[in-house]
């Protein structure tokens, strides 16, 4: 009886295990579609037999189509002329496809037409093309010369434009208070002189016969930094009257004798170059007694 009872019980047991083994495979399978899913809400994954029954619909937005395979598969290279930067991911022998959003761009309006100007005006935003200087039928413009009334040596030699007037000589005189004096009496020298174009009129060199008198040197010839070099075209200066306004000068000769008296006279004589400018020699004769 023992030896029975014995052999129930083995039997029982087994029968438990096989049992538990079973009810723990198919907990197991029921529990991988709900790991799947759990991965990523957003994604679905089809089966073979699913997947092989919506071949043909279009993949929607943002999901997934495993495509079953035997072996796995080897990426293709990007294509050039792809807008995509990385390869399509490959996930346990299963080629995954990505469907490419698209990108619509609104198409530019079309430009306005250009307003049409009134005749003999330009229209807005548009620059009017160079006039055509007189004597240039090629439409090039003719750059302004710089080279007038310069010091720039590279304006070559020096030249009046236009030609001055032809100049004015000056005319005066120089009148003694006597002609005949004695030795010690004073003698009063009065001037008297026109420059019809330059000015101003002025005593330079005085010379009362007897070795006295004065010498004057205008700047322009005692100083070469004064007056720089002209070159190129000049215009002349204007044309100004100058009067000789110099007071009478005195003189007393101590020795008897006939003295010839010279007033030399200059118009404009510290101007650097004036072609107007001029210079006279104003005589006179004294007579000397004991």
């Amino acid at each position: 009886m023992n030896v029975l009872e014995r052999a129930e019980q083995g039997v029982t047991r087994r029968r438990m295990v096989i049992g538990l083994c079973v009810a723990v495979a198919v907990a197991l399978v029921a529990a991988i579609p709900g790991l799947l899913t759990s991965a990523d809400n957003t994604k679905k994954v089809q089966t073979a037999a699913s997947a092989q029954g919506a071949s043909n619909a279009q993949p929607a937005e943002g999901v997934i189509n495993a495509v079953p395979d035997g072996s796995v598969p080897t990426a293709p290279p990007l294509d050039p002329g792809s807008t995509a930067t990385t390869r399509p991911p490959l996930v346990a022998g299963i080629t995954f496809t990505r469907p490419s959003p698209t990108t619509t761009v609104a198409a530019k309006p079309a430009p306005k037409p250009a307003a049409k100007a009134p005749s003999g005006t330009t229209a807005p935003g548009t620059t009017p093309a160079p006039a055509t200087p007189p004597g240039n039928s090629s439409g090039g413009f003719t750059p302004t010369s710089t080279c007038h009334n310069s010091y720039d040596p590279s304006c070559g030699a020096f030249s009046w434009q236009p030609a001055p007037d032809p100049n004015q000589p000056i005319t005066g005189q120089v009148t003694p208070s006597n002609t005949t004096v004695h030795v010690g009496d004073k003698v009063t020298f009065t001037l008297t002189g026109t420059d019809p174009d330059a000015s101003p009129l002025q005593e330079c060199n005085v010379d009362f016969g007897d070795g006295q008198g004065y010498h004057c040197d205008p700047r322009p010839s005692i100083d070469p930094s004064y007056c720089p070099p002209q070159y190129g075209p000049w215009t002349p200066p204007a044309k100004q009257q100058g009067t000789l306004t110099d007071p009478p000068l005195d003189h007393t000769y101590a020795q008897p004798g006939t003295y010839d008296v010279v007033f030399n006279v200059r118009s404009a004589m510290q101007d650097c170059n004036n072609p107007y400018a001029s210079q006279a020699d104003l005589k006179t004769t004294v007579v000397v007694t004991p």
